[in-house]
């Protein structure tokens, strides 16, 4: 007779193999909060000393789900080191009871297994996975703040080895099955419907050989590594890299991180309780953070972002079972391997073999990457190139749902190309355009159905960045919108909806600051004084290492259209056209702001020096040159809102990140700005306006906050 708690079912089988299933009521997902550690704490004493039990096998009751993790919200609430301390400490214990069980424990694991789940498998004596896609295994604590504190940094290390276990715990990156059981992570990978029977074989196998408790560790290691981490030389070569590699990376910014190697290193020097001691005591610390806080919020906007339609009443958007993708660069060889991932079967079209063939070169490039990771295997391969078909023509497109333009970036182009396509589609299809700065009112204004036309905007390269900005030209129906949002998330990334308005919402904001770079360069300072101060404040890469990955002649172009939309605030500087003019397009043709040898990024183009006018000697500090490049961004942020570009904060925030990597321990644009203090921004733009011009007069929206003392999340009651 199974026996119920509040989120476990335990059953006893005949062969006297327990089930534990986990099933948290009301949640899509199973979260390890301690009200729900505590009864597992108590299904573990219960059944300790049943003799009837040969072996516990722990099960989820979710779809697609194992464990996703701890409780976000509880560590949310943490603001006592002590306090978190205690926490994981609880926590630590009660696992420490399910691996000290007398009796082989193992955890089927089917779906996500994350962060304290894949802690809970680690106390298990044996993992079995499934091969499914949605089963994957992984510790992202780093990503939220903090790091492992159920025991996730002491016995991954003790199971898979050193180098393996950094390698998952520092960047927080997801494992595959096959990747699972090569590194001994996993101890089986089997189909799905084999999961529970395969587990109760192992059981079974175990317990007539006369069970003892696995010790120590248990890994499955190349020679040579299995000799390096042998010796304490060897280990502190690896620590001292991984050291390297963190700070070259986070720039000292996720203290986490720092603290995750520290502890494992500690930890690995002591028997398992004493690094279990360590741990708790460093996650407590980290968990109440200002970063770890920032980055919760972030977790929280994503999630919020997911959970949008784009549009205000609950309309059904059309399914889209065909895709096609017109022009087969960079973008549009991207745009058809995500489809095709996703196992959607997608037409690339273009004008000529050597187009088509850089498309699929740009997707098989994507789908190599991950069959070197074992993401997939070759079969898989073969079967997601194989859902990519070409054409120089229109004729199949009839069978259609959606098309997504992605030629060149001219009106004219665009406007032929989506008038000539909608002769060949069907009456429900949908043409979204990847323009990234263009009118899509003006776009839909040539064809018969401006209500299908909407824009989807990628950011390069496509397979990484999170985000896609849905345009709403003047005639674009509800449907269509919902539509675009709904196949957005299908393609695994985050949309964001916008006005149609030039620059939309992404590039509008990048530009001003990418200009006011060029401005700080014209009047004196270096290159490389620049780019280092926007990369210590967190910036994923410097302004002129940016300009040169987007194309020298591609950012002019949309500053040009900038500046014509909103008039002198936008005013390029005048290095951008004269570098231009020079010849230098970027790293596309190895001659920018850097100079380059074979396609490698060098040092700062020194020629560019003949090029700027200004005050040679005119040095700024890192804090003015930080300041004026993101407090210009900030305030077209606050003119955005104004003009509702976008409906709320959460949606600059969320452009701004997954569209270009705002420093997500910064919480976000607008969370940045409310940290300092509206008054103080006001204050510091109103300085930059008396001493470099209009461009940083305070926008309306923004000097409102400052004088009533909220803040753009506060102005809506929410905090």
């Amino acid at each position: 007779m199974p026996k119920k708690t509040a989120s476990f079912i335990l059953e006893v089988d005949p062969q006297g193999i327990a089930l534990l299933t986990m099933d948290l009521p009301g949640e899509k997902v199973n979260k390890l909060s301690m009200s729900v550690m505590e009864e597992l704490d108590e299904i573990i004493q219960k059944i300790r000393n049943e003799k009837e039990i040969k072996g516990l096998i722990i099960l989820s009751g979710k779809k697609d789900i194992f464990i996703a993790g701890a409780d976000i919200s509880e560590i949310e609430e943490i603001s006592d080191p002590a306090k978190g301390k205690e926490l994981a400490a609880r926590g630590q214990a009660i696992l420490g009871k399910l691996e000290n069980l007398p009796f082989p424990v193992l955890s089927a694991i089917h779906g996500a297994c994350l962060g304290g789940g894949l802690e809970l498998a680690l106390a298990c004596h044996y993992r079995i996975m499934t091969d499914h896609p949605k089963t994957i295994l992984g510790l992202p604590e780093v990503k939220l703040g903090i790091h492992p504190g159920f025991g996730g940094t002491q016995r991954l290390p003790r199971l898979v080895g050193l180098r393996n276990s950094l390698d998952i715990i520092l960047t927080g990156k997801n494992v595959y099955p096959k990747k699972a059981l090569k590194i001994g992570l996993a101890d089986k990978v089997v189909p799905v419907e084999y999961l529970l029977d395969q587990a109760k074989e192992l059981i079974i196998k175990k317990g007539n050989k006369g069970y003892s408790r696995p010790i120590g560790i248990r890994k499955k290691q190349a020679l040579l590594d299995r000799l390096i981490e042998s010796n304490k030389p060897g280990r502190d070569f690896i620590f001292k890299k991984a050291r390297e590699s963190v700070l070259e990376k986070t720039k000292g910014h996720y203290p986490a991180t720092l603290k995750a190697l520290q502890v494992i290193k500690e930890g690995l020097s002591l028997h398992l309780e004493g690094g279990l001691a360590i741990e708790a005591s460093s996650l407590g610390e980290m968990a109440a953070t200002d970063v770890c806080k920032n980055l919760i919020s972030v977790f929280y906007l994503q999630e919020t972002l997911k959970k949008e339609t784009g549009v205000q009443d609950e309309i059904m958007p059309l399914p889209v079972k065909n895709a096609a993708v017109i022009g087969a660069g960079i973008m549009g060889g991207g745009i058809a391997q995500l489809f095709a991932d996703k196992g959607l079967p997608v037409r690339m079209k273009d004008i000529n073999n050597e187009a088509i063939g850089h498309g699929l070169k740009s997707a098989a490039g994507v789908f190599k990457g991950k069959l070197k990771k074992r993401i997939i295997d070759k079969r898989e391969f073969d079967l997601k190139m194989g859902n990519i078909s070409t054409s120089l023509n229109y004729r199949g497109l009839n069978k259609t749902d959606l098309v997504v333009e992605a030629v060149v970036e001219k009106m004219g182009i665009k406007q032929a190309v989506l008038k000539e396509c909608e002769e060949h589609l069907n009456e429900d299809a949908i043409l979204a355009s990847n323009t990234s700065s263009l009118s899509i009112t003006e776009m839909a204004g040539v064809v018969k159905r401006p209500h299908k036309v909407a824009g989807m905007h990628f950011f390069n390269p496509v397979h990484k960045m999170p985000l896609v900005e849905v345009i709403r030209g003047k005639e674009t129906s509800d449907e269509t919108t919902a539509t675009i949002v709904a196949m957005s998330k299908k393609l695994g990334k985050i949309p964001v909806v916008v006005k149609d308005r030039e620059g939309f919402l992404v590039n509008r904001l990048l530009m001003p600051y990418l200009n006011e770079a060029l401005f700080i360069l014209e009047g004196g300072t270096s290159i490389k004084e620049i780019d280092k101060a926007l990369l210590d404040f967190g910036m994923p890469m410097g302004a002129f290492i940016l300009l040169d990955e987007i194309g020298l002649d591609i950012g002019y172009h949309v500053a040009e259209i900038l500046h014509a939309a909103f008039g002198d605030r936008m005013e390029p500087a005048r290095l951008m056209k004269k570098v231009v003019d020079s010849g230098k397009l970027g790293k596309k043709n190895d001659s920018g702001y850097y100079s380059y040898r074979k396609g490698k990024r060098d040092k700062p183009d020194e020629t560019i020096d003949s090029l700027r006018e200004g005050t040679k000697g005119d040095h700024l500090g890192a804090n003015e040159i930080v300041d004026r490049c993101i407090l210009i961004m900030l305030n077209e942020a606050a003119h955005c809102l104004e003009e509702k570009i976008v409906d709320k904060p959460e949606h600059v925030d969320g452009g701004m990140i997954f569209g270009t990597g705002f420093p997500p321990f910064r919480g976000g644009l607008l969370r940045y700005a409310e940290s300092r203090g509206l008054q103080e921004i006001v204050t510091r733009l109103e300085e930059f306006a008396t001493k470099y011009g209009d461009r940083f007069k305070p926008a309306k929206l923004l000097k409102k906050l400052a004088q009533s003392g909220k803040g753009f999340y506060q102005q809506r009651g929410k905090t």
